[in-house]
């Protein structure tokens, strides 16, 4: 079944139209010189600001797969990862005899 969507439509990660306009729009930003004037206006104002940026921050890298042991120390929220046990293993590290089925 084909769709009427041409490749160069395609949504969701591989939407290659936005990230074009994206990448255009990023690369003609930094050559116009913005970047240090945009740098100084998302600066924290205050102490209060400051802190609130820095708790954002933390609670943002919390999420992030592979954080670093930095955060973890500075107790950060954040799940912690489940076991991983190969399926079938016994948890013990034994692995049992498979039961044989009649007629088989």
């Amino acid at each position: 079944m084909k769709s009427g969507h041409s490749k160069s439509h395609i949504q969701g990660e591989g939407d290659y139209d936005s990230a074009k306009k994206y990448n255009e729009h990023a690369r003609a930003f930094v050559q116009a010189g913005k970047v240090e004037q945009a740098a100084k206006a998302a600066a924290p104002h205050n102490a209060r600001e400051q802190e609130d940026m820095l708790k954002a921050e933390a609670e943002g890298r919390s999420h992030a797969k592979g954080r670093s042991h930095a955060a973890a120390d500075q107790g950060t929220p954040g799940r912690q990862k489940p076991a991983k046990q190969a399926p079938g293993k016994h948890p013990q590290g034994r692995n049992p005899d498979p039961e044989k089925l009649p007629g088989r």
